[in-house]
């Protein structure tokens, strides 16, 4: 421990040490009179502390420079003569006084606003004069000191009571008459924290280390703490980093007004802190929206609690008086507010377009050194309402509101310049919003963006679905050959090679292939009226071709030409069915797109009624618009499925009321709950779950309760909806689709349903037509549709082909969905295959009950869907069940295990 001590003795001893750091000590105070110099302060209040700091600093400098010369001349240069050092060195304790008697007076000019000095001041600046006076003339008239004994012995006893003066009388009674001021005044609180940081950082640690350096009791004090270079070196080491610290301390504390505002500790970061915020304030429709939104900014960005910030909408009066949070608060805060604003109206409003915040301890600070006729009655104001900021929302040159941030919340930190900027955008924003409330529908606003975006992505998908049809006429040279056909004798020749290509049979010996039949009907038609006749059939693939006959007189045959259809061919063969020939694109999507193909799959006709039923359905499908169904009960989920296939949606959740919602159980399942409340949550609303792709399909619709049915309808207007038991709003794009078997008009006089939610749905209610009432022609041919969907094999169509006896019975005993006609019409071709012992070469289709793509997909790959990861991924997440999946697919369940760890999905 001794070593230790004596080897820090031997560093801080070092007269290089020393001058290191007392040369850094004084360029540091000489930059620091510069800059003081620099500012040129305009404000007179200003100027006596700021030429007192000044001479603290250049007798501090002075004897820094005294130290320097001291060192370069033990060290370096010691031909300098003793005159000249003794010369700077008695000038240097002139200075010691002056430097003592200007920070006195400059700590005190802080805190007393009077501009003349008390008595004690002036025996006080008398004493420092009188020994900055003796150091000038004894420097004068005993310059010629050659050796330290030539001079006089007064000069030591003089610099001795100078010392004790100094120390001991002049510096702890000023430092005692700041303390009492500070704790016992009414000062600003920004001083009050000026003087908090000055006092303990720098000037009791200066006057300590000087107390000691020349104290006159230096035996009762250990000996490096008195010897010269070792606690002079401490001593500015340690003011180095004090006043480095208090410096950036002071300035951000306003220290001499040097800054504008109180500086924040924080960088500006507007888009990070704010992004949430003014995405809520965006979507905000009531004040009371605005008040939670502004208290919950201020809670986050500037630490103030909830109920302690207040915002106040003023009303004009052809306004009907506005909602409030606290009534009794609003009406007194609101009254004193008004009645300041009356009586102090132009000024203040053209002050408050200025300054546009008011922070009561700014205010209080500016007018602690420089009274004006505007600071008095605002910091009246701010002290009668009891705060701590008032900001006012203008529109143009109204005041409009008000944001109010009480006395207090923040006693141990100040508003600073970045939360002041941030508060201030904020207010700009906000003012925006209310003045758009107060002067628009901010609803029909929001509901008018809301169909926007609807009609832009249903513009956006109609265009993908144009493109889609393009690109299916874009066919090789192949597609584009045309076939010839002869047909004479009842015999088929081919005329080119294009039409053995397309055809791919043998015409003359494969008579009841369907497309055979086609071409034999056709060309008998030709012969027995001598005109052209077209018709569509299927080639071997599947695909759909045209098939023309004609008669040729001269060489007494019909030439049949073969080819793919164009656009033209697909329009002009159902377009006389439409009752809007404007709909003629959705005729093309129907036969081209996947789309298409999904909706002919569900309904396999074409017939006048169908076909608008068809089209409708493509082209709310094609949309973000919710939708209502009705439709029978079996009919419902095969349709929500295409929909949802076709929106390109992701994940699809069925909420089926089985009965009337009694609870809130349901609407917190929907819409999430108020977290204040303190109920938690079993997971996320389902409206944020299924936010951006997601479809919510509510059956049963009706049986919602009212409130749960207002929630809904407010969300299907504007895409906002609300949390359960509050009125933040959250945006979300999940779709809904909605179905019900009664007829809502009964409900809503009965008052089981909204009126609202019924006038949002009706819009785009979407009605299947009833079967019971369908024209049996167009009953035909839906059964024939589905009879084609069902047999896979196409040699054996014709043998299944249904008589017309089994579709009258079809058409006597009606079924009531599309589900209960497929079923039908499914029995009776698998009793017919039975019958004529074809059952298994027929290949009925294993997916043709399903109407999810996906499973669709699945169900035709049978066991070979084992081997594709994607498609086990699907199954597994549709049913989570092995066993269903192995049923499913018509395979063992440890298959459907062995590939489920194999693909890692369990």
């Amino acid at each position: 421990m001794l070593d230790l001590i004596q080897y820090f003795t031997i560093f801080f001893e070092s007269p290089y040490l020393l001058f290191t750091v007392t040369t850094l000590f004084f360029i540091l105070k000489i930059y620091i009179i510069a800059r003081l110099v620099s500012q040129r302060f305009a404000k007179t209040y200003l100027h006596r502390s700021w030429i007192l700091l000044i001479l603290v600093l250049i007798g501090s400098a002075t004897s820094d420079l005294t130290w320097i010369f001291y060192l370069v001349r033990n060290l370096w240069v010691p031909s300098i003569p003793y005159p000249a050092y003794l010369c700077i060195l008695r000038i240097a304790w002139g200075m010691t006084a002056v430097q003592y008697q200007s920070l006195t007076l400059f700590l005190e000019s802080l805190v007393d606003q009077s501009t003349h000095l008390s008595p004690r001041q002036k025996i006080f600046t008398f004493i420092s004069c009188c020994f900055l006076l003796w150091t000038i003339i004894i420097a004068c008239i005993d310059f010629n000191c050659s050796i330290p004994t030539d001079r006089m012995p007064i000069e030591f006893l003089i610099r001795q009571v100078e010392i004790i003066y100094l120390s001991y009388i002049l510096i702890p009674s000023t430092i005692c008459v700041i303390i009492w001021k500070t704790y016992n005044s009414t000062l600003p609180r920004i001083l009050k924290q000026q003087i908090k940081v000055l006092l303990p950082a720098i000037i009791i640690p200066l006057w300590i280390s000087d107390m000691l350096q020349i104290t006159p009791f230096s035996n009762l004090i250990p000996l490096w703490v008195t010897n010269s270079i070792a606690s002079v070196c401490l001593s500015n080491i340690f003011l180095i980093g004090a006043i480095h610290y208090c410096t950036r301390r002071m300035i951000s504390l306003r220290f001499l007004n040097l800054r504008g505002h109180v500086e924040s500790k924080k960088k500006f970061s507007f888009v990070d802190g704010f992004k949430l915020i003014l995405e809520q304030l965006s979507r905000a429709t009531t004040h009371a929206e605005l008040r939670h939104i502004t208290q919950t900014l201020f809670k986050e960005a500037f630490n103030t609690p909830l109920h302690k910030t207040m915002l106040y909408i003023r009303q004009s009066k052809k306004q009907v008086p506005i909602e409030s949070i606290v009534q009794t608060e609003t009406d007194k805060f609101q009254s004193l507010v008004e009645s300041f604003i009356d009586t102090h109206g132009p000024e203040i409003l053209e002050e408050g377009k200025h300054a546009k915040i008011f922070i009561y301890d700014e205010l209080e600070f500016n007018n602690f050194y420089a009274k004006t006729k505007m600071y008095n009655p605002v910091i009246n104001f701010l002290e009668t309402i009891d705060a701590d900021i008032f900001i006012p929302l203008y529109e143009k040159n109204n005041m409009i509101g008000y944001i109010i941030v009480e006395r207090h919340v923040r006693s141990n930190s100040f508003y600073g310049d970045t939360e002041r900027d941030e508060m201030l955008v904020y207010s700009s924003y906000l003012s925006n919003i209310i003045s758009l409330l107060q002067t628009k529908n901010l609803n029909l606003i929001l509901q008018q963006e809301k169909e926007l975006k609807e009609e832009l992505y249903h513009k956006n998908q109609e265009i993908n679905q144009y493109k889609e049809s393009i690109r299916s006429f874009i066919r090789t040279v192949k597609d584009k050959e045309i076939g010839i056909i002869f047909y004479k004798s009842r015999n088929f020749i081919f005329g080119n090679k294009a039409a053995k290509e397309l055809i791919q049979i043998n015409l003359n010996a494969q008579e009841g292939h369907p497309i055979t039949k086609t071409l034999k009907n056709v060309a008998r038609q030709v012969e027995e009226y001598k005109t052209a006749i077209t018709q569509f059939t299927f080639d071997t693939e599947g695909k759909k071709i045209i098939i023309s006959g004609m008669p040729n007189l001269d060489k007494n045959n019909v030439i049949i030409t073969i080819y793919y259809p164009e656009i033209s061919d697909i329009i002009k063969k159902q377009i006389e069915l439409l009752k809007d020939p404007s709909m003629w694109d959705y005729l093309l999507y129907l036969e081209t797109t996947e789309s298409g193909k999904l909706i002919n799959k569900l309904i396999p006709s074409s017939s006048e009624t169908i076909l608008q039923f068809k089209i409708e359905l493509l082209k709310l499908a094609l949309t973000k618009k919710s939708l209502l169904l009705e439709m029978p009960d079996d009919d419902i989920i095969p349709t929500v499925e295409i929909i949802h296939h076709i929106s390109l949606r992701e994940t699809l959740h069925r909420l089926k009321l089985h009965g009337p919602v009694q609870s809130n159980e349901t609407i917190i399942k929907l819409f999430g709950i108020n977290p204040i409340l303190g109920i938690k949550q079993p997971e996320q609303a389902l409206l944020e779950q299924l936010d951006e792709t997601g479809t919510l399909f509510i059956e049963n619709v009706h049986l919602l309760d009212l409130e749960s049915q207002e929630h809904l309808a407010e969300f299907l207007q504007y895409g906002l909806y609300r949390l359960y038991k509050s009125d933040q709003k959250v945006p979300s794009t999940a779709r809904v689709i909605c179905s019900t078997n009664q007829n809502l008009q009964t409900c809503i006089q009965d008052g089981t349903f909204s009126k609202n939610l019924f006038a949002v749905l009706k819009q785009t209610a979407l009605h299947l037509p009833s079967l019971l009432s369908l024209p049996e022609q167009e009953l035909s041919l839906l059964v024939d549709g589905f009879a084609e969907q069902i047999i896979q094999s196409q040699p054996l169509k014709s043998l299944l082909e249904l008589t017309p006896t089994e579709k009258s019975q079809i058409a006597h005993n009606r079924p009531v969905s599309l589900h209960e006609l497929k079923n039908k019409v499914q029995l009776l071709l698998t009793n017919r295959s039975k019958k004529n012992q074809i059952y298994d070469e027929t290949k009925f289709d294993p997916a043709y009950q399903l109407t999810d793509p996906q499973l669709i997909e699945a169900a035709r790959l049978g066991k070979h869907a084992l081997k594709d990861p994607r498609i086990m991924t699907i199954l597994w997440n549709k049913f989570k069940s092995q066993a269903k999946i192995a049923t499913f697919l018509g395979v063992n369940r440890s298959s459907i295990n062995r590939r489920c760890k194999d693909y890692n999905l369990l």
